[in-house]
């Protein structure tokens, strides 16, 4: 077991079970999520509770090594932090809005449109399962 797997559960729990960029919930994809480091280990990110985040694969993926991005006006922004906020879904409706009849995420501010774009959160892969999530109940 790698280091950062043993804190699965604990990451899991404290996210409810969702990515914590897009919001998709994992036991509804099929697909183990990664426990990813907001501040990549290539930046000096640590292994410790306040660096990892649940998030799916394509939000993990597409983030990479980078810890900012770029923003609709084409200023580099930090992307979204889930631990900067208690309880962490407080901070992302502070940062982004769920169109529950498009499945579509909307940035509320320029933090939330460099996640946004940076992460390809409108995926249309993505946008469809958080459509069938919403529309069986699973999302609010």
């Amino acid at each position: 077991m790698t280091q950062v797997e043993a804190y699965r559960q604990i990451v899991e729990a404290r996210a409810g079970g969702a990515c914590e960029y897009c919001r998709l919930l994992q036991a509804a994809t099929g697909v183990t999520f990664h426990i990813e480091h907001f501040v990549p280990r290539s930046r000096g990110g640590l292994t410790v509770m306040s660096n990892l985040v649940l998030s799916c694969p394509g939000c993990n993926l597409s983030k990479a090594d980078r810890a900012s991005g770029e923003d609709q006006s084409g200023v580099t922004q930090s992307l979204f932090n889930p631990r900067d906020y208690e309880p962490s879904i407080l901070g992302w409706h502070l940062h982004f809005s769920l169109d529950g009849d498009t499945g579509i995420i909307s940035p509320r501010t320029s933090i939330g449109e460099a996640t946004v774009n940076t992460l390809r959160i409108n995926d249309p892969n993505r946008v469809f399962a958080r459509k069938l999530q919403i529309f069986v109940g699973l999302i609010a």
